[in-house]
C-alpha cells in the first residue's frame, strides 16, 4: 500500500510536463505511443509493473530506455522499474532525448569541412557531418536527418543560416572552446526558441597534431581549457539544458596509413602539413604489415617513425579521449549539463576514400559521410534506425 501511495505522489508531481518524442524511434520512453513523453507514460509503466495493465511488445520497446550509459539509453530487452524511473526523469524535463529545435556546431577545420572536395584550404560547410546542408551530396548529416524526421519542429541549417549555426574555425584548438561556446550562447537569441537546443563539439585534433610529441597540448592544460568551455555552456540558461554532444578524437593513425603509399601526398603535401608527429618521415618502417595494421602494439622490429606514430595513437586513446569523456561525465552527473553526451569514434578507421586527395589530411566528402553515419548511430536516435548496426 505504501508503494502505491508513493507512486501516486510521483505521478502527481510530474503532471502535465512532457516533450515531443522522435518519430519512429523505438526506445524513447513514449509508452502509449502518442508522440509525447509525459505523466501518462509513467502511469502506464507503473501499472504494467503492478500487473494492473499489460503493455504490448511495441509499447514495452518504447519504454525500454534503461540502463543509461553516459546519459544515453542502452535498451536491455526488458521493461523494469529502472525504465519507469528514466521515463519519469524524461517527463520531468531532467533528461531530453527529443529531436532538438536547432543544432549549433563548435569545432576546427573538420567542422568547416575544409578541403572536403580536395581543394586545399577551401571550407565546405555544406558538407560537414553535423550541420551540413547539401542534400545532393553523399553526407547524410545530423542536420539533414533532423530536418527529415521533424520538419515542423526543427529549425534546420541551410546556406543562409549557416553563419548563425556553424562556429567552427580552421586551426582551432581546445583553448578556443570557451570563445566558440560564448559565440553560440550569443547567437542562440536569433533562433525561434531563443536558446541552443543542441550543440556538437569536435575539438582537440590540433592539440594532438603537433610538430613533435613533446609539443602536444599538455594534458592538464587541455583539461583546464576544456572545462573552461564547458563552464560557459553550463553557466548560461541558453545552453545549460541543451543536448551537448562531444565527439572523441579519431584514431588519426589511420589517416597516415590510408595515404602512405600515395607519392603526391607523401612527397609534396605532407611536408607542409603541421602534424609532424604523425606525418614526418612518412615511409613505413613498421616491422611488417601485421605490425603496421596493429597500432596498439609496438613490435620489436618497429622503426623510430612507426614507434612515434604508435605513441601518438596511444596518447589519444589513453590520455586525451579519457579527459573528454570523463570530464563531460562529471558535468552530466552533477547536473551542470544534464544532457551532455560523449561519442567515442576512436575505432573508426579512415581508408583512402575517406581522406581528400588535395591536402591528403582532412576528411573527404566520403569521410564526412562516415563520420555522420557513425555519430548518428551512436546517439540515442540511432537506437531505432534500421540502417545502424
Amino acid at each position: 500500500m505504501k508503494i502505491w501511495i508513493l507512486l501516486k505522489l510521483l505521478v502527481t508531481a510530474i503532471c502535465c510536463v512532457g516533450y515531443t518524442a522522435l518519430a519512429g524511434a523505438d526506445h524513447d520512453g513514449d509508452v502509449n505511443i502518442d508522440g509525447e513523453v509525459d505523466v501518462v507514460d509513467v502511469l502506464w509503466g507503473q501499472q504494467d509493473l503492478l500487473a494492473a495493465r499489460s503493455l504490448s511488445p511495441a509499447q514495452q520497446a518504447h519504454g525500454d530506455v534503461a540502463p543509461l550509459v553516459s546519459g544515453v539509453p542502452q535498451p536491455d530487452g526488458a521493461f523494469t522499474l529502472g525504465d519507469v524511473l528514466v521515463i519519469q526523469r524524461i517527463a520531468l524535463g531532467m533528461l531530453n532525448f527529443s529531436v532538438p529545435g536547432n543544432q549549433f556546431n563548435i569545432g576546427d577545420s573538420i567542422g568547416e569541412g575544409e578541403a572536403a572536395n580536395g581543394t586545399i584550404g577551401e571550407p565546405h560547410h555544406e558538407t560537414v557531418w553535423s550541420t551540413g546542408y547539401n542534400g545532393a551530396d553523399s553526407v547524410n548529416s545530423l542536420n539533414e536527418r533532423f530536418e527529415l524526421g521533424a520538419a515542423a519542429d526543427y529549425y534546420e541549417n541551410n546556406a543562409s543560416r549557416d553563419p548563425l549555426f556553424n562556429h567552427a574555425q580552421s586551426g582551432a584548438v581546445i583553448a578556443d572552446f570557451a570563445a566558440q561556446a560564448q559565440a553560440i550562447v550569443t547567437a542562440s537569441a536569433m533562433t525561434p526558441s531563443g536558446k541552443v537546443d543542441m550543440a556538437t563539439v569536435f575539438l582537440g585534433n590540433n592539440d594532438v597534431c603537433a610538430p613533435s610529441m613533446g609539443e602536444m597540448t599538455d594534458p592538464a592544460l587541455f583539461e583546464a581549457q576544456y572545462r573552461a568551455g564547458l563552464d560557459v555552456l553550463a553557466s548560461s540558461s541558453a545552453t545549460r539544458s541543451a543536448q551537448i554532444h562531444v565527439s572523441g578524437l579519431p584514431a588519426i593513425y589511420w589517416l597516415w596509413n590510408a595515404k602512405r603509399s600515395n607519392f603526391f601526398c607523401r612527397v609534396f603535401i605532407w611536408p607542409l602539413v603541421p602534424c609532424e608527429n604523425l606525418l614526418d618521415n612518412p615511409a613505413d618502417d613498421c616491422e611488417n604489415d601485421v605490425a603496421r595494421q596493429d597500432p596498439d602494439t609496438v613490435y620489436p622490429g618497429d622503426g623510430a617513425n612507426c614507434q612515434r606514430r604508435k605513441a601518438l595513437h596511444a596518447s589519444i586513446r589513453d590520455t586525451y579521449n579519457p579527459i573528454l569523456r570523463d570530464v563531460l561525465d562529471e558535468y552530466r552527473t552533477s547536473n551542470r549539463l544534464p544532457n551532455a553526451r560523449y561519442t567515442d569514434i576512436y575505432d573508426v578507421r579512415f581508408d583512402s576514400v575517406h581522406v581528400n586527395g588535395g591536402d591528403c589530411f582532412h576528411p573527404s566528402t566520403a569521410g564526412h559521410a562516415l563520420l555522420a553515419e557513425t555519430e548518428w548511430c551512436r546517439t540515442h536516435w540511432g537506437n531505432g534506425d534500421a540502417a545502424c548496426p
